[in-house]
């Protein structure tokens, strides 16, 4: 078996920790250890901070032409697709991501080859998406003698804390803008799955990224709250749990950093009133088999009109008896593995918790018999939920999804979608494209998708909603290539596309007489 084991990345090299703890990362599929990093020690986070904030300020990084920094992209993105098969058994063995069985979520889909594709549209596009960082704007409304332009620039160092669930991928997301930007980086992964950010790390070293500018620095709450509350850092970004989001926040506010925050979400489908009974059997269900339910844009609260209740319980059924949960390397899996005994611990205490509320378990809610080693768990479906249940309130992150009824009026739709604290993404299910539309201009979420039974998923360029200027004003498509993030307490700011990539530059006017 293989395994992999690193030392600190600080100021272009491998680097012994300050401590003499390591982290043992071990498989969720197997619960053998893979491999170790440093548990490091706030005195290593202080030592890359220096790093990277040296790299920024004495260059060459930040003043390089955008084209250039592409190009050394480029040759990242074509190193990590030379250096696939590896990093491949990497993700599979520190994840349990599956290889096959549901596309969604499977650790090429969207872990590794397409998390690699992204960084190489970016690479090659770096110039054109960022022209305005090199070229500058005309500022609006100047008068009298002079002039004045307005030009943007690398936003400085950068702080990157990542979770657990799609590491390889957010890693990217994160340090790929920002180095196209022009910004030096400390990456904080989480202590569950760091191993891949090393790779990164050196892929990027290989391809030309100068020492000091990436940095990776494995731990816990110490070494994040060090990063967090520098004053030698400029932007912190975060994906993870909205509590975390919450101390970052706090912890930044000393030095009036900017903080970009992708958080928590307990996003609703919503299958408004007119879906027929086939198209709605078994909606949602799969949410539940990506990645074991550990994503936080999957719509885990399904409101399903009361009539289709019936249809939808036989479906789900159906559906559950065709599930194989097992190895993430067997191609037949559809099911793999939480991240680990803590996590799926919550998870089984979120169910029993709403089973003692009142709701039912339709299909699942246990540890498979056949599995006796793994944080293997059942996928979940639960009944007779209440919008103001445990449940149907809090992230669970794990493979449940909560179904609630209601009388099929699009206004108690938008009501119950809108009754959370959060608003990442969402869905909207119907026979009608324009009514669709409607509901989902009225869901507060900063993503969502539209399925028609005609059409399937439709664009917002198709239809006109009749509510007013700026509706379709920019299609194209949300995630990994649009604007990702959300409203409410779902996050700060927005991550990849030209949205992502304004989160990593500063705004300067420059004027002359």
């Amino acid at each position: 078996m293989t395994t992999w084991d690193y030392d600190l990345f600080i100021d272009g090299r491998a680097t012994a920790s300050d401590g003499d703890r390591r982290i043992t990362v071990v498989d969720p599929a197997t619960e053998e250890v893979i491999g170790s990093v440093p548990d490091s020690t706030g005195t290593d986070m202080r030592r890359a901070i220096a790093a990277a904030r040296r790299a920024f300020d004495e260059g060459p990084w930040p003043w390089l032409k955008p084209s250039e920094r592409g190009r050394v992209i480029s040759r990242m993105a074509d190193i990590l697709t030379e250096r696939h098969p590896e990093l491949h058994e990497l993700i599979v063995a520190e994840t349990g991501a599956t290889v096959g069985g549901n596309n969604i979520g499977t650790a090429d889909f969207i872990q590794c080859a397409g998390a690699v594709g992204a960084v190489r549209w970016l690479g090659a596009n770096a110039a054109s998406a960022i022209d305005w960082v090199e070229s500058g704007l005309p500022a609006p409304g100047v008068t009298g003698l002079g002039g004045n332009i307005l030009v943007r620039e690398p936003a400085g160092v950068v702080g990157a804390i990542t979770p657990f669930n799609y590491p390889f991928q957010l890693n990217l997301f994160k340090v790929t803008p920002a180095l196209v930007a022009g910004c030096t980086i400390v990456l904080k992964p989480h202590p569950w799955t760091p191993l891949d950010a090393f790779e990164i790390a050196r892929a990027a070293t290989d391809a030309g990224v100068p020492p000091g500018v990436l940095n990776v620095v494995p731990g816990g709450a110490e070494v994040g709250d060090e990063l967090t509350g520098s004053s030698l850092v400029d932007v912190i970004t975060f994906t993870g749990s909205t509590p975390t989001g919450r101390r970052i926040m706090a912890n930044a506010a000393g030095t009036i950093k900017r903080v970009k925050l992708e958080l928590g979400g307990k996003s609703a489908r919503v299958v408004l009133g007119d879906a027929s009974e086939a198209y709605a059997a078994t909606i949602g269900f799969t949410d539940v088999l990506a990645h074991c339910g550990q994503g936080c844009v999957l719509q885990s609260r399904l409101l399903l009109p009361e009539r289709l209740r019936d249809a939808y319980v036989d479906g789900v059924h159906k559906a559950f008896a065709d599930v194989r949960i097992g190895d993430p390397r067997d191609e037949t899996t559809t099911l793999g593995p939480l991240i680990r005994a803590a996590h799926r611990d919550r998870v089984e205490e979120l169910v029993q918790s709403g089973v003692a509320a009142g709701a039912r378990v339709l299909v699942g809610g246990k540890r498979p018999a056949d599995q006796p080693r793994g944080y293997f768990y059942e996928p979940t479906v639960l009944m007779d939920a209440r919008n103001d249940m445990r449940i149907a309130q809090e992230e669970i992150f794990g493979p449940v999804l909560t179904v609630i009824a209601y009388d099929g009026s699009d206004e108690e739709a938008v009501r119950l979608a809108n009754d959370s604290i959060y608003g990442l993404a969402g869905g909207v299910v119907s026979s009608d494209t324009n009514r669709a539309f409607g509901v989902a201009r009225r869901i507060r979420t900063g993503m969502i998708s539209v399925q028609t039974e005609v059409n399937g998923s439709v664009l917002p360029a198709a239809v006109d909603d009749g509510q007013g200027p700026g509706w379709g004003a920019h299609p194209g498509p949300i995630g990994s290539s649009g604007a990702f993030g959300g409203f409410k307490q779902s996050g700060i700011g927005r991550e990849w596309g030209g949205h992502g990539l304004a989160e990593f530059t500063e705004l300067k006017a420059i004027s002359w007489s």
